[in-house]
């Protein structure tokens, strides 16, 4: 170890490595240990340690394998403690995440890597030893194989479904920037069980070699040697056999994917006019049918849009959730698309797919992108304009929101927080919330879709200047923008809404998001199956991470509150309501958790008043419909256990949809409720039953004024989802009539009338789906 610190080329490598490792460490998810400072490490250590260990033994006397192979793993340890130390550097300065859990995941990941750099820098300077040009071979070779391995990864991303990748010297890179919860979980350490094996095997392998008079290797002589070395060549090539195993296993260990298998695992096919939908076996013939109808509709209503017609054929794949997601493909909650392998992937969602018009306006921008990854970009579509990606992507397929894009631009406009819409459409995009970030560039591009046509955002698209596509500078479409969002009827609400919804930072500015994240979904995850104690103790370890998490605040109140110490949980969830720092979202949520403790215990008065309170002050459709729910059911005895089985619970017990469904039909029966057949017949599609939901909305949307606008506006929005998946042009009809009536439930809502009306339009010519 004294000869290895004193080597010249170790020192300037592990002068490389602290002086890189720290500077890395003040971009801020990378200081301290953690996920991002592992890859970095992984990224940088390994060809450090192979360099430095070739260049060492490649001059001079020759040593014996064994030793060479020593050194090698000597120089790996050394090098990775140092990168190991520069995170600890950077943890004194910005806080400590999870010292073990980093530490755990630097081992498995940048210090097997570094390991296995200084052995195959043992196995290059073989090569080099006696050359010419030794140093350039020491080199070249000790970076060569770590970025061919980077290169087959690549190429793995490129041809396959995959987005993460498991690599022998960088460890593992989950491919996400917006699923902060990262694990790699089994698959990693059964792919370090090869890596280990590998070294085994190599070091094995060392061990029966001896250099003879001239410094050649030659093998020991088996007949008549020690026992040991036959033992060691027989354990190397055992050791062989697990490694090899385990790298032809990849697909069935988790280790990587192609389309193939995962269309095996899934089980079920089926197509369309032009979609190839690959879903779970276990779902019906009638659901396969209609993810069919939904992605040819979806397809159709985002070519019309861009004016733009996309692949002939496009495979999309659904998922039975995001943990299915996350082990066959990389991306747990973030929806991926690969426009030049025209596929997409999402989980399964209910019809109308969320997200699956958004996923599909990818692979028809692919149509017009740039590139080997058909998208938009400089240096023909390789360095990626994430903002304008998304935001075609946005502008094609909107979100079923509240308001629309533009709605949201004039609330930051109104709050002072729009910024220069060039910025959106830059790497600064990275830099800002994901909400507010795809929201900003999906309004954009709409702007100049509206304003300049479609034409004018595939020329932007695929390389034009937006100056010649609009024929108007950055500075003079950022005013026109302007002027155009702040003419758009925005309601006062809107701002507080805003204010919440946008506030939270970005991935890269919050402290320690994995960390706190993954705690937080444990401790939901204990909330949902009734464990109090460890969902209370999760919340209180992220709590003690991030005071300001407020989701970590509302969960511990509501825990108490519903299933512990009442006096307790209500004291947590005032605090959270009162709380002037806390965003008006959850300050909302704590008030309707407090109603809904009054309710419990009784006070029919006090409840009904909260969620009327709740109801007038929320932008939230979908909360405050929620609500108007709870306060219209409270009035009459069989709507309000109705209301209590689907949206509270009763004491000690959580809420329960099948007595829910019982109570609700009873109340129907016995009254004629609207609102009764509303929650009935948005139950029945929300279960895909819409032939049978369709009668009991029929009456709801008859009953007019005896509900709220919110809770007849979605009365129709469910109507027409089930007019949709019929067929049915008819109801198709005089359902747009009452969205477009001027004097209807939609006279006031932005986003919700727009999103109902193209669901509306696109359905208009579309075949009817099944009994």
């Amino acid at each position: 170890m004294d000869r290895l610190v004193r080597a010249t080329p170790q020192r300037a490598a592990g002068g490389f490595v602290v002086v890189a490792l720290l500077g890395v460490g003040f971009i801020p998810l990378f200081g301290g240990p953690g996920y991002e400072q592992s890859l970095a490490s992984g990224l940088i250590v390994p060809s450090a340690a192979a360099v430095a260990t070739a260049l060492d033994l490649s001059r001079g006397e020759a040593p014996e394998p064994l030793e060479a192979v020593g050194r090698g793993v000597a120089s790996g340890l050394a090098l990775a403690g140092l990168a190991f130390g520069t995170a600890l550097v950077q943890a004194l300065r910005v806080g400590m995440c999870d010292l073990a859990g980093g530490a755990v995941g630097f081992v498995l990941t940048a210090l097997f890597g570094a390991v296995l750099g200084g052995v195959w820098g043992a196995l290059v300077a073989e090569a080099a030893r006696g050359r010419r040009r030794r140093r350039l071979i020491a080199v070249l070779a000790g970076v060569g194989l770590p970025l061919a391995s980077a290169l087959v990864s690549l190429a793995r991303f490129y041809t396959s479904p995959m987005i993460f990748a498991f690599d022998p010297f960088a460890g593992y890179f989950s491919g996400v920037l917006y699923d902060t919860v990262i694990d790699a979980g089994t698959p990693l350490l059964t792919y370090r069980a090869g890596s280990l094996a590998s070294l085994v095997t190599v070091t094995l392998l060392a061990s029966v070699l001896r250099r003879d008079d001239r410094g050649r290797l030659r093998p020991v002589a088996l007949r008549g040697a020690a026992p040991g070395a036959r033992v060691r060549l027989a354990l190397a090539t055992m050791a062989f056999a697990v490694s090899a195993s385990i790298t032809c296993s990849g697909s069935a260990l988790g280790h990587w994917q192609t389309s193939a298998s995962i269309a095996r695992e899934l089980g079920g096919a089926r197509s369309g006019a032009r979609c190839d939908v690959v879903y779970p076996e276990s779902l019906l013939s009638a659901q396969a049918d209609l993810l069919v109808k939904d992605c040819e509709e979806q397809l159709a209503a985002v070519e019309q849009t861009l004016g733009a017609r996309g692949p002939e054929r496009i495979r999309a794949f659904f998922f039975r959730d995001a943990a299915e997601k996350k082990r066959l493909m990389g991306a747990a909650d973030t929806l991926i698309a690969k426009p030049w392998r025209h596929e997409v992937y999402v989980q399964k969602g209910g019809y109308p797919h969320p997200i699956l018009g958004h996923e599909l306006a990818h692979v028809v921008a692919g149509s017009f992108g740039r590139g080997p990854f058909r998208v938009a970009g400089g240096w023909g579509g390789i360095l990626f304009d994430p903002g304008l990606i998304e935001g075609v992507a946005v502008a094609a397929s909107p979100d079923d929101d509240e308001l629309s894009d533009a709605q949201w631009a004039h609330a930051m406009l109104d709050m002072g927080t729009l910024p220069p819409i060039r910025q959106v459409f830059s790497q600064s995009f990275f830099n800002m919330a994901a909400s507010k970030s795809y929201t900003l560039a999906g309004a954009f591009v709409r702007f100049v879709h509206d304003r300049y046509g479609a034409g004018a955002v595939r020329a932007w698209y695929r390389g034009t200047s937006i100056q010649i596509a609009t024929g108007l500078g950055w500075d003079a479409l950022d005013a026109e923008f302007r002027a155009h969002v702040a003419l758009t009827p925005l309601s006062p609400e809107a701002q507080s809404f805003a204010r919440a919804r946008f506030e939270r930072p970005a991935v890269f500015g919050r402290t320690c998001p994995h960390v706190v994240d993954a705690l937080r979904t444990r401790a939901d995850r204990c909330r949902g199956r009734n464990e109090v104690v460890r969902a209370t103790a999760g919340y209180r370890d992220v709590l003690a991470r991030d005071a300001h998490d407020w989701g970590a605040r509302y969960g511990v109140g509501l825990v108490h509150e519903r299933y512990g110490d009442l006096a307790q949980g209500e004291r947590e969830l005032r605090a959270l309501a009162d709380a002037d720092d806390a965003p008006r979202t959850w300050r909302d949520w704590a008030k309707d958790a407090l109603a809904d403790g009054a309710l419990l215990r009784g006070d029919d008065v006090l409840a009904e008043r909260e969620y009327r309170g709740l109801a007038g002050r929320s932008l939230d459709e979908d909360f405050a419909r929620t609500e108007e729910v709870k306060a219209l059911a409270i009035a009459d005895p069989a709507g309000r256990q109705a209301v209590m089985a689907l949206l509270v619970g009763a004491p000690g017990r959580p809420a329960d949809p099948v007595l829910a469904a019982e109570r609700e039909g009873e109340w129907e029966a016995r009254t004629g409720s609207p609102l009764a057949a509303y929650l009935v017949g948005r139950s029945m599609v929300g279960n895909e039953w819409f032939r049978e939901a369709a009668p009991h909305l029929d009456r709801a949307i008859a009953a007019g004024d005896s509900m709220t606008p919110r809770i007849a506006r979605e009365a129709i929005r469910q109507r027409a989802i089930a007019a949709c998946a019929l067929g049915d042009r008819t109801a198709v009809d005089w359902l747009r009539a009452l969205v477009l009536a001027e004097a209807g439930p939609f006279a006031q809502s932005g986003g919700r009338r727009l999103s109902t009306l193209r669901l509306l339009d696109r359905c208009s010519v579309s075949p009817p789906h099944g009994p």
